[in-house]
């Protein structure tokens, strides 16, 4: 997994002028030949019993299902899936398909482009985009204006999961080569509306235009830009998903089979935790992994799980400094079992503000290999939105926290 660098949702729309688009009709994406064809198919048999089974609560069905996915070895597969989605790296290389004259060679500048600009790639990278207009009168620059957008996906089990993004108005220059074939000399891809104005003003209205083009079409483009790379591949990839967001269907894909949808993290903090991707999104870094809750309703709770390794064998020390951003001070912590049984030490703390609020957080301390790793549960609630109870924080990563392992 990788950092949000580019695109962390609400957080990132305030800087990056959010439009987009992307080119060719909705396409069909089949999974491979040995895939289910259809939903019914994609049922096993151990999730078809002869018998109907006794009612049992939706936490009860969610913890069985984390349960069962930790039992297999590396990511969650689904039949035909193959060792090859254990590895995001084994994505095949995005290639433009549709017939629009500049757009395949712009398609693939962004995607260098954005390439050389981070050390931690992304499996694939999908650029969408469209030309509003174009100045053709100088063979050695011409002028493609529009909106140019690009996401980096990786392969969890058949998900592909955004990592990085982002999305801009702009004016790319080109030239054609004695060859006959257009190059891109260079890129004019602003950060702010106001500086975006200024690439389009030699066009009158041309802005405006694009802005509401883009904002009619992006999501629509983004989804047939996933179909077509699907299809394109004939991969076995059956959703998508945004950091944040619960994962989408690719267009005409059959459903995701239930045991696709949970994945096992293997971090390199030395744990192992499954989560089910329809209830949280994964980011990790240098400083650790963060399990953020997907929020419903456009309502920000701000509940996640925070995943730390401190050096040493201080489990206090190490709550302290994983809520060393709190005001939190001389906590108690107690006896706990995390996992399995796993014996750890257990703190809670509640920071109240002066608006009311209150930002509540757990802090589970447990001994590992060469240090303690903290695994701390926080909510962090809008104004105006009702806060928490411990009991509910807990109760939240109850299934996923069921699964943590050394």
């Amino acid at each position: 997994m990788k950092k949000i660098t580019g695109i962390m949702l609400a957080a990132q729309a305030a800087a990056i002028i959010m439009t987009g688009c992307g080119g060719g009709a909705a396409q069909t994406a089949p999974l491979e030949e040995a895939a289910p064809a259809t939903a019914e198919e994609a049922v096993t048999e151990e999730a078809a019993p002869e018998e109907a089974p006794e009612a049992v609560s939706e936490e009860e069905t969610a913890t069985e299902a984390a349960a069962d996915a930790v039992e297999t070895e590396g990511a969650v597969e689904t039949e035909g899936a193959g060792a090859a989605y254990e590895d995001p790296k084994s994505l095949p290389a995005y290639a433009y398909q549709g017939t629009e004259e500049y757009m395949g060679v712009i398609d693939d500048f962004l995607v260098a482009e954005e390439k050389a600009r981070v050390t931690d790639q992304a499996g694939v990278y999908i650029p969408f985009g469209f030309i509003a207009h174009v100045d053709d009168a100088k063979a050695d620059d011409i002028i493609a204006y529009g909106s140019f957008n690009l996401d980096g996906y990786d392969l969890i089990n058949t998900t592909l999961f955004e990592t990085t993004g982002w999305r801009t108005y702009g004016a790319i220059h080109l030239k054609k080569n004695e060859d006959g074939a257009f190059e891109v000399v260079s890129a004019d891809l602003p950060e702010t509306e106001e500086e975006s104005e200024k690439v389009f003003s030699p066009v009158k209205g041309l802005f405006e235009k694009v802005a509401a083009e883009a904002d009619s079409r992006l999501d629509q483009l983004q989804e047939e830009a996933i179909a077509e790379y699907v299809n394109t591949n004939a991969l076995n990839i059956t959703q998508w998903q945004q950091h944040g967001h619960s994962p989408r269907a690719v267009l005409n894909a059959p459903d995701t089979p239930e045991e696709a949808q949970f994945y096992r993290f293997s971090s390199p903090l030395g744990y192992e935790m499954t989560y089910d991707l329809r209830e949280f999104a994964l980011s990790s870094d240098d400083e650790g992994d963060v399990y953020g809750a997907v929020e419903k309703d456009d309502v920000w709770t701000g509940t996640l799980m925070a995943v730390k390794k401190t050096e040493g064998e201080d489990t206090d020390a190490a709550i302290a400094a994983a809520l060393s951003g709190t005001d939190a001070k001389g906590l108690t912590a107690a006896d706990a079992t995390i996992g399995s049984g796993i014996s750890c030490k257990r703190a809670e703390y509640d920071e109240k503000l002066e608006d009311g609020r209150i930002f509540r957080y757990v802090c589970y301390a447990v001994p590992a290999d060469k240090g303690v790793i903290t695994v701390t549960l926080e909510t962090t609630v809008e104004k105006g939105v009702s806060e928490l109870t411990v009991e509910e924080l807990e109760k939240k990563f109850e299934s996923t926290l069921s699964t943590f392992k050394l």
